[in-house]
């Protein structure tokens, strides 16, 4: 990993303070939580398939460290979540029943959801990446779906990323493939 690079990236984002990629990168979440929000509070947000995946291991490593976390905030696994706007008022509202940080634990759809629902709350949020499904984990702004309509709605990025490539590899395979197709849809869509 070429984190000279990602260093010199994140020391001109506005948003984005640390990013730690590797294999066995979950062991790091509870010090990059610490470095970049201090004593404060903890929430983890996820779906069912997530929680599983990587989320009861972020709480619990997140415990361990002895941060105060909050009662993890889960969606159903089924039917697929989707981003849309009744879904991100419902986490801003679970939000803004605790000041505690938004530790999301999913890939893009849980992570415009949380991105949105923490902006709207009036907080930074932290994400923990489960597939290389999409390129947006750093990314400004949420995709979401309001009145029936696509549209990217203005929200800070994360304040950091975690992404074990242990979780990432083991995510579904048109999950990944779908990451690589969002890439190369940059192509085309800068041109138009």
């Amino acid at each position: 990993m070429d984190y000279e690079r990602i260093n010199a990236a994140l020391r001109a984002a506005s948003d984005t303070r640390r990013v730690v990629i590797g294999a066995g990168a979950l062991a790091a979440v509870d010090s990059t939580f610490a470095e970049c929000f201090g004593q404060e509070a903890a929430v983890v947000v996820a779906d069912e398939n997530t929680f599983a995946v990587a989320g009861r291991t972020v709480d619990e490593r997140l415990r361990a460290a002895g941060h105060t976390v909050e009662q993890p905030i889960i969606f159903p696994g089924e039917p697929t979540l989707y981003a849309d706007f009744d879904n991100v008022q419902l986490l801003e509202r679970r939000l803004q029943q605790t000041n505690a940080i938004p530790v999301v634990v999913g890939s893009g759809t849980l992570n415009d959801i949380t991105k949105l629902a923490a902006h709207r709350a009036g907080r930074q949020y932290m994400c923990v990446g489960t597939a290389a499904s999409m390129d947006g984990y750093t990314a400004f702004g949420a995709a979401i779906t309001k009145a029936g309509f696509k549209q990217t709605m203005s929200c800070p990025a994360p304040r950091a990323v975690v992404a074990d490539l242990d979780v990432l590899v083991r995510a579904p395979a048109q999950m990944n493939s779908t990451g690589y197709g969002d890439l190369l849809g940059k192509i085309t869509a800068g041109a138009d």
